[in-house]
């Protein structure tokens, strides 16, 4: 697989002829798109305001497709483009791998592509989730912009690219009629299922992890371990979430216009506060270290339970008063 990447490194020399400054500043702000924060906040969105189905969908489609591609990136442990062809260090846009955090962006194992993974996902299962025909083009058109942003800028590869679309592509179908079936039995899978495969992930990355890795392999790896510890934590309240609608909120979605930027204002601001209220009440530590990796991972997935309990199961209770506002 390796040696496959490597071979599509003269498509990426290619494209780094065709740059002019317009296009790349437009790309660099536009690859920000597929961020794992960003996502969760237009799931969110949905879930709160347009289709409960819906953001649960695109939520569980998300965090399914990051359990699985960090298990693909500890398997294949393939590196970056600089790192298989020296002379493309001269060819990356810096902004594009100097202004990303260890496991995020452009640092960490290049495949599968976690942008594309993200992308894809989110405004893939935007596109086949609504009828509106411009929702369905600007999903379309983001989950092949942002993807080719990567390309683009040089820190990925092609392979690293349709790995991360086929994998998000064929998650997207495979849940979609589980959450359009009526009823609520298939939900329950689904959501059971996500956190179970999160948790599945998780203990495969501690028994299998590889003899001998370098200290930067090591930090990935540690940075990979973490990464699975919040998804675990985030399937969890999401599929609390959903329990707890079905049986006792049973909120709305639809509310005038006030109530409904109330709703995205004091739900962000809930999960945002509580995720970082419990980093810093128990003191995550960073950087992330194949030492502190168990410890970090935990606070990591109790401030991201505890957060989207708040913004998804305790926060929706309000939306009945809340719906009074703008009638």
């Amino acid at each position: 697989m390796e040696s496959f990447a490597a071979s599509t490194i003269p498509f990426l020399h290619g494209l780094a002829n065709l740059r002019f400054q317009p296009l790349t500043w437009f790309l660099e702000m536009l690859t920000y798109l597929g961020d794992e924060k960003l996502f969760v906040v237009l799931s969110l969105i949905v879930f709160w305001c347009f289709s409960k189905r819906g953001g649960l969908y695109m939520l569980t489609s998300g965090f399914g497709v990051s359990s699985l591609g960090q298990a693909m990136k500890l398997l294949f442990r393939i590196p970056r483009p600089w790192l298989l062809d020296p002379e493309m260090e001269s060819r990356v846009v810096p902004s594009a791998r100097e202004s990303n955090l260890l496991g995020d962006g452009a640092d960490g194992w290049s495949f599968p592509s976690g942008h594309t993974l993200i992308s894809v996902g989110t405004y893939g299962g935007m596109a086949l989730w609504f009828r509106q025909k411009w929702l369905r083009i600007a999903g379309i058109v983001l989950a092949v912009l942002v993807p080719f942003s990567r390309l683009y800028l040089g820190v990925h590869t092609p392979v690293d690219i349709v790995g991360g679309a086929l994998l998000a592509l064929a998650v997207l179908f495979l849940l979609k009629p589980l959450f359009t079936a009526p009823g609520d039995a298939k939900i329950h899978a689904a959501l059971a299922g996500g956190f179970a495969l999160s948790v599945i992930v998780l203990i495969l990355l501690y028994v299998t992890r590889p003899a001998g890795l370098g200290e930067g392999d090591s930090a990935l790896y540690a940075s990979g371990v973490k990464n699975l510890w919040q998804l675990v934590g985030a399937t969890l309240a999401v599929w609390l979430a959903f329990e707890v609608d079905t049986r006792w909120t049973h909120f709305e979605e639809k509310a005038p216009l006030a109530a409904q930027l109330l709703k995205i204002a004091g739900g962000s601001l809930i999960v945002l506060g509580l995720q970082v209220g419990v980093q810093k009440l128990l003191h995550y530590e960073k950087p992330i270290t194949a030492d502190n990796v168990t410890r970090n991972g935990i606070i990591a997935c109790l401030a991201n339970f505890l957060g989207l309990t708040g913004g998804m199961t305790l926060w929706p209770m309000a939306f009945r008063r809340l719906s009074r506002i703008g009638k």
